[in-house]
């Protein structure tokens, strides 16, 4: 004879191992979906009463954390102002380096700090950036752009014309094939 259950909605007997009551249709729930069901509230539970706390420290945690970080950052970008070395080079060797290889040159180039020697070319109106050429014999389309960075760099830009002998000392930031080399400004010096 089958083992027999009774429907915990309308207490009719039904086989043992049946899921649907077939007199009522409705699903039957066995133990496993009462303990995932427990299960699943005492987390919620657990989540919502330890996690306020827990937050809290967290939150605390990183907000220092980020305090220490942030003094850290500033405390290194203070001793690399102190101790940055520009390399020297020309307009010309940065256009002559391109043309031969760019891969090379962005390898030699990118993020160095460069000390370039040229001609003012081109002032932005909008006081963004600079470009600079090797004289008036340069009929190179490599550009050298600079980008300005504060006032005291526009004020000393606003009183050059194009042409002007001038010396950039500044990070490059990126180089190309196309678009040539990007310098972020440290330093302008009018010789």
């Amino acid at each position: 004879m089958e083992e027999k259950k009774i429907c915990k909605y309308c207490k009719t007997e039904i086989p043992k191992g049946a899921k649907i009551c077939p007199n009522c249709r409705k699903k039957q729930k066995g133990p496993l979906g009462i303990i995932i069901a427990v299960v699943i509230v005492l987390i919620i539970i657990g989540g919502v009463a330890g996690g306020g706390s827990d937050s809290k420290t967290d939150t605390d945690t990183s907000t220092n954390t980020a305090s220490v970080e942030t003094e850290k950052t500033e405390s290194k970008e203070t001793a690399v102002e102190e101790t940055i070395e520009y390399t020297a080079c020309t307009k010309q060797e940065l256009s002559d380096a391109l043309k031969a290889n760019a891969m090379k040159a962005a390898d030699t180039y990118k993020g160095q700090y460069l000390e370039i020697s040229g001609y003012l070319d081109v002032i932005d109106s909008n006081g963004k950036y600079i470009s600079i050429n090797a004289g008036e014999d340069d009929w190179s389309f490599v550009n050298v752009q600079c980008y300005i960075k504060n006032d005291d760099q526009k004020a000393i830009i606003m009183d050059l014309n194009k042409g002007d002998s001038i010396v950039i000392k500044g990070k490059c930031t990126d180089v190309g094939e196309v678009l040539g080399y990007s310098i972020d400004i440290d330093e302008v010096v009018v010789e």
